[in-house]
């Protein structure tokens, strides 16, 4: 039996988790064939057949089954051991902190968090709340290690990793008039919905509220505005899009905001939300890394756990309280 890598074995589980080749490709952001060719090196190295190829779903063979069961324990004692040869070498305790604007640090990040703490009990992972203009000064002053962005333009000296693709919709007040007759395209992002794109042209003359200059949602929001022929008539400029939420449901203006923000931040009767065709309302989420050599083992760890997370956009639990 030849050896196999700690990669190899997580494009394998990876496989096994998504029930396809297609599905672990796109979740590790590789092409599909590339993937194929590193799981048949898997099985030739270890001489059994992980995968039964002629079921729909993929499911592994009763050896593969087996393997895997054998990967996930090696992959959680290397984490172990490099945890702790970490802290054994003094390159500070088991803990992680981590930068994020406000919506990632009250509503994304800590059912993350809570389920990746059941799994590492010892492990600290350390919240730091920052906009996308701060954040990058969080991590070059060493004041967080990892940093989430939504952030189109990546500081020359950080590395960028996609974790997820978000979608942006429009939020409007309820008591806007130009509601009247558009009830054919309201969304309802907590439970979906399927609706047509809404003519963002019919907002041309309503009240907006957008983010600071600096800020990837603003620089979309005016592209969107811009494609339906109009300049939004600017109200007030917001550091977080939460803000910009309560104010929208306050009646202060329309706004784009994320579209799984109303699941999380609960569903209200004082917005009516729509969703616009255009390439512009899909965005990356990004982790972000000072550029300093390979990733610590603190770090490795809670990526991989981040990017298998299946509880975004509205699909996990919202934090206990909310």
């Amino acid at each position: 039996m030849e050896p196999v890598e700690f990669r190899d074995m997580e494009y394998v589980m990876a496989v096994h988790e998504e029930q396809s080749f297609s599905g672990a490709a796109r979740k590790h952001f590789i092409s599909q064939p590339v993937l194929s060719r590193v799981v048949r090196k898997v099985e030739r190295n270890l001489g059994v057949t992980l995968f039964d190829r002629s079921s729909i779903p993929l499911k592994p063979t009763p050896q593969g089954q087996k393997v895997l069961e054998y990967f996930e324990q090696m992959q959680k004692l290397r984490m172990e051991l490099e945890q702790y040869c970490e802290t054994a070498g003094q390159q500070g305790g088991p803990g992680l902190t981590v930068a994020a604007p406000s919506f990632f640090c009250t509503y994304g990040l800590p059912p993350v968090i809570a389920a990746f703490k059941e799994r590492y009990p010892d492990w600290e992972i350390r919240l730091v709340e920052a906009n996308d203009r701060d954040l990058v000064d969080f991590l070059r002053a060493g004041a967080a290690e990892l940093g989430i962005s939504a952030n189109g333009d990546t500081a020359p000296d950080m590395e960028s990793e996609v974790l997820r693709m978000e979608n942006i919709i429009l939020a409007v007040p309820a008591g806007f008039p130009v509601n009247r007759g558009l009830e054919a395209y309201v969304l309802d992002p907590v439970c979906g919905n399927e609706v047509p794109g809404v003519p963002l042209e019919r907002f041309a003359e309503e009240r907006f509220l957008f983010m600071k200059p600096g800020n990837d949602m603003r620089e979309r929001g005016m592209r969107l505005c811009r494609e339906a022929g109009f300049s939004p008539r600017i109200v007030m400029e917001l550091d977080q899009m939460m803000t910009a939420y309560y104010l929208a449901a306050a009646g202060e203006g329309a706004a784009f905001i994320r579209k799984e923000l109303p699941y999380y931040a609960g569903g209200t009767e004082k917005l009516r939300f729509y969703r616009i065709d255009s390439r512009e309302t899909t965005r990356p989420i990004r982790i972000l890394q000072r550029q300093r050599g390979e990733r610590t083992a603190r770090q490795r760890g809670f990526v991989e756990f981040l990017k298998s997370w299946d509880g975004w956009s509205g699909r996990g639990p919202k934090p206990v309280g909310l």
